[in-house]
């Protein structure tokens, strides 16, 4: 209690600023909702001029007698300052109010996550952020994070700015696209090129480099950075996101997730450049589409900004090779490419690396050339027919690469056979690899099952990989997890095909697989979708990148006591 009233201003704060911001984002867009347009926004407005100055005043006069010292008020509150004082300068101006609000209002949201030092003596380690102190489950963390980044994402895309002259984005639509990027997923329902401004194209791009890394990843590994400790409760919450066991094991891990993110996406950036380049575009849009393109590609996103998506370079490359390797590299996990890294870099054996890269890599390389080959043989009389055998390979090897939850493709998806396309969602369905930027039920996963169902059939009592045991409670957790994605699927579609009758049933269980498993990939009926089929596809996007045991983790995570009761076994008829 005595903190939540420490907290008075920063929640009075978030509740005026987010307000005032709302409603005159949704002035500006124009879609105002029935019951803002019926608001007296006129008297609404003209207070905003004195209540956030008002507002911002008493929470900066709290901040400094809570501060040790005026030194310490400066370094920590110095962002307050900076927009208080433009919005002394300017009173009267409702527009420079209303975006100074807006950025400061997302600065304090980002302090959610921030964890203020004290140097009194009568204090222990410092304040937590208001989220840890909210004492929540490392899973309920997750959840929230994603879900605010969604909504901010959308309100942001809202904006004039972030449209091009004469465009405008329904709410709807600017929920599915700021769920689609922080979801990595790249299922869109507007134009990127047509709809969106460039800086709308940076928003999306800022929500799904956020996404891929994942929202606590990259606030834990920008505080290790800068030098600082993460707390017990932020390592419980690490553990459970990138699942490792060991604080030494984790600390190596954040860092290296953004050495990787950085250079493997640097890389990639000068080679799609130099790409772009020889195909004509000028060096500043070389630039541009290299490094958006780059990030996209790594963080399995798939938006591509061409709305024929990448069918231009299907036979380019320097370009679709890059971007299927970035998908490759972004897909299997930082653990795996650290477990890599560190082998060729000691130079020792592959038998050395851990039973889940070696799970990880002989998966994903099954599934990839199984995938490649089905197409290849597949459509070779059919969509390949007037290809050269090189350029079968080129576009069968693409698409394998990116039915791995990337989203890009360079060949209209409508024009393939339909056992083409099943295949295509039961690789969608499978995904990437755990700790990845991708989603899916994960290739371990699908390995761990696959090997569980032999050993079933050998009469085995363990499951056994690469002359390793996988620990029962593995075996169980892969099982409930494809089972629960099963039936997240099979509701989803069941939703589909009551709100969409008009469309095949197989389109549909395509949309609702590439949004589960955060592709991207469509039929064409994205953009037709009605306001309830968006909404479903949404969850799905969310229910795919936070993962389905995360949700119910979350919403059942009351501890429940150890009992004593021991119960006799029963029979069971199975099978």
């Amino acid at each position: 209690m005595n903190y939540l009233l420490g907290r008075l201003p920063f929640l009075l704060e978030i509740v005026i600023n987010g307000f005032f911001v709302l409603i005159y984002t949704f002035k500006k867009a124009k879609q105002a909702p029935e019951l803002l347009a019926q608001l007296p926004l006129e008297l609404i407005f003209q207070h905003a001029l004195w209540v956030i100055p008002l507002v911002l005043f008493i929470s900066l006069t709290a901040n400094f007698l809570k501060s040790d010292g005026f030194e310490d008020f400066i370094r920590r509150f110095i962002f307050s300052l900076i927009i208080f004082v433009p919005v002394l300068i300017t009173w009267g101006d409702i527009e420079f109010v209303y975006w100074l609000s807006a950025v400061h209002l997302f600065s304090t949201i980002i302090s959610f996550y921030e964890k203020a030092e004290s140097k009194k003596p009568d204090m222990a380690s410092g304040t937590s952020s208001f989220l840890f102190r909210l004492k929540l489950h490392p899973t309920q963390v997750v959840l929230l994070s994603f879900a605010g980044w969604i909504l901010l994402g959308a309100f942001v895309l809202m904006l004039p700015v972030s449209v091009n002259v004469g465009r405008s984005i329904s709410f709807i639509d600017a929920v599915f696209m700021s769920t689609s990027a922080t979801c990595v997923t790249g299922l869109a329902t507007i134009s990127l090129v047509d709809d969106l401004s460039v800086f709308g194209q940076m928003v999306l791009l800022v929500l799904l480099q956020v996404g891929g890394l994942g929202i606590m990843t990259l606030s834990s590994s920008l505080a290790v950075i800068m030098g600082k400790n993460l707390q017990m409760r932020e390592q419980v919450i690490m553990h459970d996101v990138l699942d490792t066991s060991s604080s030494e094991e984790l600390l190596d891990l954040v860092v290296n997730v953004i050495r990787y993110t950085f250079a493997i996406e640097f890389v990639g950036a000068i080679i799609l450049t130099i790409g772009f380049y020889q195909e004509g575009f000028e060096i500043g849009q070389s630039i541009y589409y290299g490094f958006y393109h780059s990030i996209s590609a790594f963080c399995n996103a798939g938006f591509a900004l061409w709305n024929n998506n990448l069918e231009d370079f299907k036979f380019t490359p320097i370009i679709h090779f890059t971007i299927a390797f970035l998908i490759i590299f972004g897909g299997i996990g930082f653990s795996v490419l650290k477990d890599v890294s560190q082998m060729i870099k000691n130079k020792r054996p592959m038998r050395s690396l851990s039973l889940h890269t070696k799970i990880v890599l002989v998966t994903n390389t099954v599934l990839l050339i199984t995938g490649t080959m089905y197409l290849f043989f597949g459509e070779f009389l059919h969509l390949f027919q007037d290809y050269s055998m090189w350029e079968k390979f080129q576009v069968a090897f693409f698409q394998s690469t990116t039915t791995r939850t990337a989203g890009f493709n360079t060949i209209p998806f409508m024009d393939l056979q339909p056992h083409c396309i099943y295949l295509m969602i039961l690789l969608m369905f499978i995904g990437a690899s755990p700790g990845s930027t991708g989603g899916g039920v994960k290739t371990s996963t699908f390995a761990i099952l696959l090997y569980s169902v032999k050993s079933t059939l050998q009469g085995r009592q363990e499951v056994e990989m690469f002359e390793r045991r996988v620990p029962a409670q593995t075996v169980v957790k892969s099982i409930a997890i494809f089972i629960i994605c099963l039936i997240v699927v099979s509701i989803g579609v069941l939703v589909l095909v009551r709100v969409e009758p008009d469309k095949s049933f197989l389109s549909l269980l395509f949309e609702v697989v590439s949004g589960f498993g955060t592709v991207g990939l469509s039929l064409g009926i994205t953009p037709f979708l009605s306001s309830v089929g968006k909404l479903c596809i949404i969850s799905m996007m969310y229910l795919g990148r936070v993962g389905p045991l995360t949700l119910i983790l979350a919403v059942g995570s009351r501890v429940v006591a150890q009992s004593n009761v021991e119960y006799p076994e029963g029979k069971v008829l199975i099978g």
